[in-house]
């Protein structure tokens, strides 16, 4: 790799340019033939993976559903201990208020975050990839730093450029603190559960809450966030600022679903132990068919995901198996990009036949009925793709065949096409071919035709 130097350089930004010989490519691409080879055959049992997952998925909801029974949840009965419960119900605090440790910020809600925010230097990177001529291709990288509020602590150490320098550390980090306990009508919130509870609102806070006398003289009130700003001044802030605001997540009503242990609930396991555990929690009032349903939703989504996902991995490994000869084909660049557009397409296409076959035996092996019509499906439509590319590549030959044997009997010599077809007709060796392109009376121009059919055609070499 050769850096061909700096230009366009200014304030804040500049652009380094590197070259990558033919042979350097190669090499990478050679290299990357064995991560293609990974990528490939890794996404079989992705796909396989995936497939048994969504099938034990879908069994495990099922067999839920059918045992669940809907309580009222403002008392624990001991006969549904070990039973899978459906219900809907406020959640609450049933603890203490929650404290901020450093601010000292009370809530009397079921969570308390505290949003921070440094002023940091950031790196901004822009690629730009052309290919000259001998296969020689060349990168040219643009780097801008500008000034932005972050969340976390960016290292300026790994810039490209110096000068551009962050705080070492961030004095106040985001951080949440959750209720002690948390209750749901009689039952307690299984911790599992206090990660889900997502929803939430600002806390309105101000200089007075503020427990440290120390930290309350540093601080101003920040207009634009309704929380505490560290520096000099919130109109015009300078690296290393920070500022800091509040917000917490009040009582609501939820609906739930899992089986009673004492007071609290746990996941449900299917009898087979596969499809992993029933749990079911959701904001808002739902009967349990609909919480199910949402279940099953989110579980063909996540299978489509992983499908693409596998998808995706066996298409990129093809072409990275196949990159060589686009890379070798750069020589000339217009001809490798032609060549990388086929190896593309190609990739894809395989991928796409695969990756159906794969999903239909993975289900073929799960249920045998579904998974015989999935297949069945599959090989149809790839069988009706092929025998449709194979008519359309009979009737190009068919049509570029015809159009020749016409040219050539035309363009003889001793009075045009129907001297031709006559001294051809005397021999014994006309070829007439059905909706053939020929000339309809001899022309003055060549190649001026129509499509005749045979009975027509002697009937003009006999009118001759």
């Amino acid at each position: 790799v050769d850096i061909g130097g700096f230009d366009n350089e200014r304030e804040g930004e500049f652009t380094e340019v590197t070259y990558d010989s033919l042979g350097d490519r190669l090499r990478g691409s050679c290299a990357g033939i064995c991560i293609g080879l990974i990528l490939f055959f890794g996404s079989f049992p992705l796909l396989f993976w995936n497939e048994e997952r969504a099938v034990e998925r879908y069994d495990a909801l099922n067999e839920g559903e059918e045992q669940t029974i809907s309580v009222n949840s403002f008392q624990i009965d001991p006969a549904n201990e070990g039973k899978l419960l459906h219900f809907t119900a406020d959640i609450v605090n049933g603890g203490d208020v929650i404290t901020d440790p450093v601010f000292g910020i009370v809530s009397d809600g079921l969570k308390l975050r505290r949003n921070a925010e440094m002023y940091q230097w950031d790196e901004d990177v822009q690629t730009r990839t052309t290919t000259t001529y001998g296969g020689k291709k060349r990168t040219e990288k643009t780097y801008s730093y500008n000034k932005r509020w972050q969340s976390y602590l960016i290292n300026s150490n790994n810039f490209r450029r110096s000068g551009y320098d962050n705080p070492s550390t961030m004095p106040f980090e985001n951080e949440a603190f959750d209720a002690s306990t948390i209750m749901i009508g009689a039952y307690t919130l299984p911790d599992r559960l206090v990660d889900q509870i997502y929803w939430g609102r600002e806390l309105s806070v101000s200089i007075e809450n503020i427990t440290d006398e120390s930290l309350r003289s540093e601080v101003q009130y920040d207009g634009s966030t309704g929380g505490f700003y560290f520096g000099s001044n919130p109109s015009y802030p300078d690296i290393g600022d920070q500022r800091v605001w509040f917000s917490e997540t009040p009582s609501s009503t939820i609906t739930i679903v899992g089986v009673q242990s004492g007071d609290t609930l746990t996941a449900f396991v299917s009898a087979t132990g596969e499809g992993g555990d029933v749990m079911l929690f959701k904001e808002g009032n739902f009967t349990a068919a609909e919480m199910y349903d949402q279940a099953e939703a989110e579980n063909a989504a996540a299978t489509w995901i992983l499908r693409f996902v596998g998808f995706a991995a066996m298409a990129l490994g093809i072409y990275l198996i196949f990159r060589p000869i686009e890379v070798f084909a750069d020589i000339i660049p217009c001809v490798g990009s032609i060549v990388g557009c086929g190896i593309v397409f190609m990739a894809v296409l395989i991928a796409a036949i695969l990756s159906s076959i794969t999903i239909a035996i993975a289900w073929l092996v799960a249920h045998p009925m579904i998974g015989g019509i999935v297949l069945a499906v599959t090989l149809s439509v790839i069988g009706c793709c092929a025998f449709g590319v194979k008519k359309l590549v009979k009737k190009t030959s068919d049509e570029v065949g015809a159009g020749k044997v016409v040219d050539e009997h035309y363009s003889g010599t001793g009075g045009g096409y129907g001297a031709n077809v006559a001294a051809d007709e005397e021999e014994g060796n006309i070829q007439v071919v059905q909706g053939a392109v020929v000339a309809e009376e001899i022309p003055t121009v060549q190649g001026e035709v129509v499509t005749v059919d045979e009975k027509r055609l002697h009937d003009q070499i006999a009118q001759q």
